[in-house]
């Protein structure tokens, strides 16, 4: 048996988790909330059962059950009805937060702010990661959870430093503890100071230590049991930060990835990002990606069945599966609208989950994300001077339809780089010494990468490295000099014949803003490069604007906005500015095309997939023994207004005629494919070699298009 094939079951489960409410405990129908779970052909339902409070009969003293849950076992009700329905149970914890009376006998477990106060939330106090809560009382409902039922999960929710927006822990314990490790005291928040970085660091840590625990203990008791926390990558930065929530340290004590994509303030492709980045950092283990069926702030108000099919599908697209969790489910004062919309759509994953489950990405680029980056470069403004970057990198895929896995700048080898024609780092600013090694050999025995602004020109804890990746590649080195926050500056094309500047017929310019660093190379070439800087045109230095009588360009500098040189059998092409930032913010399509076309210069290039027509779309090409799977979810939506927030999608433009070209293996003889969503096949026309063609007649949220060999 491998180490991961008795969770095997994680790996095509859709899952429901469903939260449970104090007052829910003595009325909970449970034969009722298992017909509800059956009506999403759901494979496995998670349901609260303890940690805040008990959802069973607990004798563990101060672990306070329900105060309607009387006499009942509500846990193994629920397990039992879940039973005769084929659903497996997962059990839900919570060890954010405890009772007074337990603050009371053990404050010392307890969270404490800098004045030494406790935190109140609900008539609460929230618990501390490093105390004896988590790491005894927790352990002890653990074990006696999983000796009582026979769960087949277990799921921990705000497992983390200060959930629901408490602040920075001072508890005595986290004092200590860290002094123990560095010598030194908690840090106020300076990130100029490298010890308030390695306190974030160990922050991190310290979860990743408690999921260790939790798993000994589960394994101890119940074997069987598969272990998945709660986590979240990238978009909800302000939340996964401050709790210590980083996939690549707690993956390694986890049976099963759980990540969650809940928030609806972050941008549309989350769960995809989510999705992407967890197959590739542990293709091994199953679980998904955790959807809501409610807004956030409003956990009884459905979400629009346009954004949740879209939310799902893009998750379903990367062959993970799709979570989706309700809140204290009710007959009466709850948003019923989108229910139906959900179960179509889970009906229809249901119904195809060999099309999905199993298969591997066809994809010859990859794009890193680096939560070091995040942090310390990013700093206090981690949108503004890292995801962003990355936003728009990951938007340029999309727009430009290019098949792309996510890798984690944490985990970088030169043998995982080897697999990808083209590799690209957007502004991935912090990377250790093994990961540069990893980038440079990768370059060196044949590989393309593009980077943009500071990529490499720090080590993970954020201080400057003597050599950056680009001086150890192509001996650059920065002059100091930064030029920042450029408006109405541009970049001149001298060079119109550069395949890095195909598609820009008609115009002599792209516009330019942001920062641009300056650096020197020791092979400046003879030549300007195909793309160098024009100033701002500008009447004010830093104004941005200047009289129309007086706009004009008086000067087209040599400086090169593209850096491309050859380094042993491969290549980098550097954009020394933001194209991916600027790109993403003012959605400047020639800008994802420039970022494109670095792409696709690699050695032995050619889509393997296309697809001609409007919309924004995610293209993802998956592949299995016995078949191709093409998966395109639309994410073109009305109602572009700048609110400060983003606008929830009530409905998606569907995009009709699209010409889709694939290159297929030889062992596709069919002239027919089969759409999964519209439900029928359509013919295709054979081009050269093992290339075809055929034409999508409709895309809604998602269509995946299925190519069966033989």
């Amino acid at each position: 048996m491998t180490p991961h094939s008795q969770y095997s079951w994680l790996r095509s489960s859709l899952v429901m988790i469903m939260t449970l409410r104090e007052s829910d405990a003595g009325s909970w129908n449970t034969e009722e909330m298992a017909d509800f779970a059956k009506s999403f052909s759901l494979d496995a339902l998670g349901f609260s059962v303890g940690g805040i409070m008990a959802f069973y009969p607990s004798d563990i003293p101060l672990h306070p059950r329900a105060k309607t849950l009387g006499e009942r076992d509500l846990a193994a009700e629920m397990i039992a009805s879940l039973a005769k329905r084929g659903i497996r149970p997962i059990a839900r914890i919570d060890p954010s937060m405890a009772s007074r009376a337990l603050y009371a006998e053990r404050p010392e477990w307890f969270a404490q702010d800098k004045t030494g106060a406790p935190v109140e939330v609900h008539g609460h106090f929230i618990t501390c990661p490093n105390g004896g809560y988590y790491n005894d009382f927790m352990i002890r409902v653990v074990e006696e959870i999983l000796t009582r039922y026979a769960f087949d999960g277990l799921w921990a929710n705000a497992a983390q430093f200060s959930p629901w927006h408490t602040p920075q822990c001072h508890c005595t314990v986290c004092q200590q503890k860290f002094r123990a490790k560095t010598g030194k005291a908690i840090p106020d928040e300076n990130w100029s100071d490298p010890v308030w970085r390695q306190y974030n660091e160990w922050r991190y840590e310290c979860i990743a230590e408690w999921n260790a625990r939790v798993q000994a203990a589960k394994t101890r008791v119940r074997p069987s049991c598969a272990w998945m926390p709660l986590s979240q990558v990238a978009e909800s930065w302000d939340h996964s930060r401050v709790g210590g929530w980083d996939l690549d340290y707690t993956e390694p004590h986890q049976d099963g990835i759980v990540l969650e994509a809940q928030r609806r303030y972050a941008n549309m492709f989350w769960p995809g990002l989510e999705a992407r980045y967890m197959r590739s950092l542990a293709p091994e283990k199953g679980g998904g990606i955790t959807t809501s069926y409610f807004l956030p702030w409003w956990r009884f108000y459905r979400v629009p069945v346009a954004e949740n099919r879209m939310w799902a599908g893009q998750v379903m697209a990367q062959g993970v599966m799709p979570w989706i969790h309700v809140t204290g489910y009710q007959k009466e004062q709850f948003d019923h609208r989108g229910l139906d919309g959900l179960r179509e759509t889970f009906a229809v994953f249901d119904r195809n989950r060999d099309t999905y489950m199993e298969a591997k990405p066809v994809a010859d680029l990859a794009l890193v994300y680096s939560r070091h980056s995040l942090d310390n470069f990013g700093h206090k403004d981690p949108a503004a001077r890292y995801l962003d970057h990355f936003r728009g990198a990951y938007n340029t895929m999309m727009d430009q339809r290019l098949a792309f896995d996510i890798l984690s700048g944490n985990r970088l080898t030169a043998e995982m780089l080897a697999r990808y024609k083209a590799v690209m780092l957007p502004n991935t600013a912090c990377l250790s010494d093994a990961a540069c090694a990893a980038l440079e050999t990768y370059v060196r025995n044949g590989g393309h990468l593009v980077s943009t602004y500071r990529s490499g020109d720090f080590d993970e804890m954020g201080a400057p490295r003597e050599t950056t990746l680009l001086g150890g590649l192509i001996g650059a080195k920065g002059t100091g000099v930064t030029w920042k926050s450029l408006r109405a500056a541009y970049a001149a094309i001298r060079d119109p014949s550069s395949p890095l500047l195909a598609g820009f017929e008609g115009t002599d310019l792209l516009p330019v803003a942001g920062d641009i660093t300056f650096m020197r190379t020791d092979d400046q070439p003879a030549i300007p490069a195909p793309l160098t800087l024009v100033p701002p045109v500008e009447g004010e230095v830093g104004s941005g604007i200047s009289v129309p009588e007086f706009n004009t360009i008086n000067h087209v500098t040599d400086y090169p906005m593209i850096v491309d040189r050859r380094v042993g059998k491969g290549r980098i092409i550097h954009f020394p500015w933001q194209p991916d930032l600027i790109g993403f913010r003012y959605g400047f399509r020639d800008l994802f095309r420039l970022i494109a076309n670095a792409v696709r210069q690699a050695e032995g290039w050619r889509d393997v997939a296309t697809v001609k027509g409007p919309g924004l779309i995610d293209l993802s090409v998956m592949e299995k023994s016995d078949r191709l799977v093409v998966s395109l979810v639309n994410f073109s939506a009305p109602g572009s207004f700048n609110t400060g927030q983003r606008r929830i999608i009530e409905e998606l433009i569907p995009l009709h005629d699209l010409e889709i070209t694939v290159d297929v293996p030889s062992s596709f003889r069919r002239d027919r494919v089969r759409l999964v969503f519209a439900e029928r096949e359509i013919p295709v026309t054979r081009l050269d070699g093992n290339r075809i063609r055929f034409t999508l007649p409709r895309l809604e949220a998602m269509e995946t298009i299925e190519m069966l060999f033989g």
